[in-house]
């Protein structure tokens, strides 16, 4: 997982990325410069998790073969039935995401959004389970507005 993400990791909870992103504004505005932060929130996201985060776990080794099955088989080949007033539905495939209830689910949308994150000069990025802050700093707000349009359309992409 990358270091800025906190959020369902040991010791890294909501009043961390708060300190930190307060620490780090601060130290920004120390040589007079503008700060400016753009908060995201990932719409749906444990839900967008792809079915492809297994082959990108094995790709970036380092994890057994047996835990990369495992997950291949968490994530595919899923059903959910629907019953109404009692009358047994019929069951209908799910083609993506990541159960919410499940324990393990956190932990894929974290490795499926470890990605997103990238260094930002004179800025930070962190980010809480399914949100994002960019924080930006300049001379102007100007500057910044442009710079954070800029990283918001990479993240984007």
């Amino acid at each position: 997982m990358h270091p800025n993400q906190c959020g369902l990791l040991p010791g890294l909870r909501t009043y961390d990325a708060c300190l930190t992103l307060t620490n780090d504004v601060r130290t920004l505005q120390r040589p007079r410069l503008k700060v400016s932060s753009l908060f995201l929130d990932i719409k749906a996201g444990f839900d967008n998790v792809d079915n492809n985060t297994p082959a990108r776990i094995r790709m970036e080794g380092g994890i057994p073969s047996y835990l990369v099955s495992w997950v291949s088989s968490f994530l595919g080949e899923r059903s959910c039935t629907l019953i109404f007033h009692g009358a047994p539905g019929t069951p209908a495939p799910v083609n993506g995401g990541a159960p919410q209830a499940s324990p393990i689910s956190p932990l894929l949308f974290l490795h499926y959004v470890a990605p997103l994150h990238f260094g930002i000069p004179r800025g930070l990025m962190i980010s809480y389970v399914d949100n994002f802050a960019l924080t930006v700093a300049s001379l102007f707000y100007r500057g910044n507005i442009r710079r954070l349009q800029e990283l918001f359309d990479k993240l984007e992409r």
